[in-house]
């Protein structure tokens, strides 16, 4: 077999790999690695760091009197939306029940256009509750207040809420952060 050997035109026109063919390659792969990095690794280490406990109060209305029995200091609260938890139950003091209740009642108002406030029978079947939440999250005059950097909420905002043993939907009353008593 005849070996062929190329000509010095067809030598010259041939691709050459060389110092500055690499270095673009490497800049290429360093924007890449860059942009990952900015968007994904130093997102998640900022939102854990900036993350503090706030106190969010709440309100419920108009429950089953019975609510009130499924409710501990320490329970985690769940949006009922996503599943990511909310918060925790918190009381005033310590060996406190972690909700303040009240007698529910409705304004009713008369063909002679008095108002009557009616109460449940004997305050047991239906009543208000309002309490506290321990939150981690961050607030910013921007975005306002994010659970976990991510759920934005609100005070006047009502959210469906669970716990392992009841649901209900509560009313964000005030949003504070803790401060923890010595």
């Amino acid at each position: 077999m005849a070996r062929v050997k190329k000509t010095k035109a067809e030598r010259k026109n041939a691709p050459h790999f060389n110092v500055i063919d690499a270095m673009i390659i490497i800049l290429v792969i360093a924007a890449v690695v860059g942009i990952y990095f900015r968007y994904n690794i130093i997102d998640f280490l900022t939102n854990d760091k900036n993350n503090d406990e706030y106190v969010v109060s709440f309100s419920v209305e108009n429950v089953r009197y019975t609510t009130p029995n499924y409710i501990r200091v320490g329970d985690t609260v769940y949006f009922k939306s996503n599943g990511e938890i909310l918060g925790e139950f918190i009381s005033e003091s310590e060996n406190q029940n972690p909700l303040n209740i009240t007698i529910a009642s409705e304004d009713f108002v008369k063909s002679n256009g008095e108002i009557v406030k009616i109460h449940y029978p004997d305050g047991e079947s239906r009543v208000n509750l309002s309490g506290r939440l321990l939150c981690e999250g961050s607030y910013s005059p921007e975005t306002g207040f994010c659970i976990d950097g991510s759920t934005y909420i609100a005070p006047g905002q009502s959210i469906e809420v669970y716990t392992e043993t009841v649901s209900f939907v509560l009313s964000v009353t005030s949003i504070e952060l803790y401060q923890e008593e010595n």
